[in-house]
């Protein structure tokens, strides 16, 4: 898109970036490609929307644990290893390292569930720690094929990190106190890891049937 835009704006005599010439440019490309995005979905039956933070569901495989509220440290990190040459006194050359994962922190809201907790406790006296995989999913309204189709609507899944061997580092509940008459108590598990990679999967239906409230 910066290219075309370039492209046409360019070949105007005297444009500059700032001129009025490239922001006519600019303005009638972006509003021509937002307009074939509005045609392409309305004839596909298929949405391009940005996937809403809301919309998410955690399976954590052998384990009935409910909703979540908030799912965070979807991260990944690759260190740097500096190279210092002799007589090269204006930089420093940078070497790639070890990729690492931060921890997955799940919340969700205290109820008579101890799922989490037994998880994290399981192992506490021989160190046989459960091991389990699990997903993280997100999905996004009519980001599903089986629109396109004409056999389904609703909510598709865009995104699915898998992650490997996870166990419970961390149990936590939010701070209980009388003045917060409004508040909900907090379930929190952070969750290390060995691994987290992004499934090929897109499109499909998100799947309802996996979640069960606790």
């Amino acid at each position: 898109m910066a290219a075309l835009i370039q492209e046409v704006s360019g070949s105007i005599p005297g444009n500059t970036p700032t001129s009025p010439g490239t922001q006519v440019a600019n303005a009638a490309i972006t509003a021509g490609g937002l307009a074939g995005i509005e045609a392409l979905q309305s004839t596909l039956g298929f949405r391009f929307d940005p996937a809403p933070a809301y919309l998410f569901y955690v399976e954590l495989s052998g384990l009935i644990v409910g909703l979540f509220t908030e799912c965070s440290g979807i991260s990944l990190t690759r260190d740097t290893e500096p190279i210092i040459e002799g007589g090269v006194n204006n930089m420093i050359r940078k070497l790639p390292g070890r990729v690492h994962a931060e921890n997955i922190r799940l919340k969700r809201g205290l109820s008579l569930n101890r799922a989490l907790y037994d998880w994290f406790t399981e192992g506490s006296y021989d160190f046989k720690v459960k091991r389990i995989n699990f997903s993280i999913i997100q999905g996004a309204p009519g980001h599903n094929l089986a629109n396109v189709l004409g056999i389904g609507s609703g909510y598709g899944k865009i995104k699915q990190w898998d992650l490997e061997d996870a166990f419970p580092v961390k149990y936590e509940i939010s701070e209980l106190a009388t003045q917060n008459t409004s508040q909900v108590v907090i379930e929190t598990l952070e969750i290390a890891h060995n691994g987290i990679s992004l499934s090929y999967e897109a499109g499909t239906p998100m799947s309802t049937t996996s979640v069960i409230t606790g």
